[in-house]
């Protein structure tokens, strides 16, 4: 089993993505929203915005796919939990290795979170979700000051053991990416409450992932961290989970 391959924990990972596409093109036809806002230059530079009028808090999502796969209308059918619970969401999409490496993504995601603070639609309360990578990349813009708090789903912390597996040729890393851009190298404090989620049926990996940067993050964040593994939930069954069970 690849360490990193999380078609080896489900049934068919093809089938589902397939149904999250179907469920997000749903959502789209059946929900008032803006595509394609540009918050930079670059063709994927860009965010969905799920609009609601007197929302007590937006959500901003940022999907997964190892930095090189996916994109963010393939999980728009999370929306509908975030609007059912009187919240308005945005989806931010970000450019994909090999065509940009780790620290150009990073900064994108940072750009769009800038350009977010800027917009009158904007709510006091900010929640920032990050699934998979983009827990990853969430973890690395957790002082933002557009956040009031953050949810890291199935997330990387750890960026060397991905150096020897796959997933690296197409993001070439460095020493120093791995060394800058891993957030359990981070030993900055962060006082705004944020949550590690992980699933008992993920790759053990992912799992240990989680484990030691809550450990790490513990230290430096006892009262601001928190750390749950969710009872027979994988890698892509945690969407529902967290956004229609979890999400408050």
């Amino acid at each position: 089993m690849k360490l990193y391959d999380n078609a080896q924990t489900v049934d068919s990972e093809a089938d589902i993505l397939k149904t999250f596409q179907e469920r997000s093109r749903s959502s789209y036809q059946s929900m008032v929203n803006i595509q394609n806002i540009h918050y930079a230059e670059t063709d994927r530079s860009t965010l969905d915005l799920f609009p609601l009028t007197d929302a007590h808090k937006t959500v901003i999502f940022i999907h997964g796919g190892y930095w090189q796969w996916c994109e963010k209308s393939d999980f728009a059918f999370i929306a509908h939990d975030v609007l059912a619970k009187n919240m308005q969401c945005v989806l931010l999409e970000y450019d994909l290795a090999p065509h940009r490496q780790i620290g150009e993504i990073v900064m994108q995601i940072q750009q769009g979170l800038d350009f977010i603070a800027q917009q009158d639609w904007l709510t006091n309360e900010v929640l920032v979700v990050g699934h998979s990578a983009g827990a990853h990349l969430t973890a690395m813009l957790l002082q933002h000051h557009i956040i009031s708090e953050a949810t890291l789903l199935s997330g990387i912390y750890d960026l060397a053991p991905i150096r020897d597996t796959h997933l690296n040729n197409a993001l070439n890393l460095s020493d120093q990416d791995i060394s800058k851009y891993s957030p359990i190298n981070s030993i900055e404090q962060c006082s705004k409450p944020y949550a590690i989620y992980c699933g008992e049926n993920e790759l053990d990996e992912l799992k240990y992932q989680s484990q030691i940067y809550f450990q790490k993050r513990q230290k430096i964040d006892q009262d601001s961290v928190n750390f749950f593994q969710l009872h027979q939930i994988n890698h892509y069954n945690i969407l529902d989970e967290f956004f229609h069970k979890i999400l408050n």
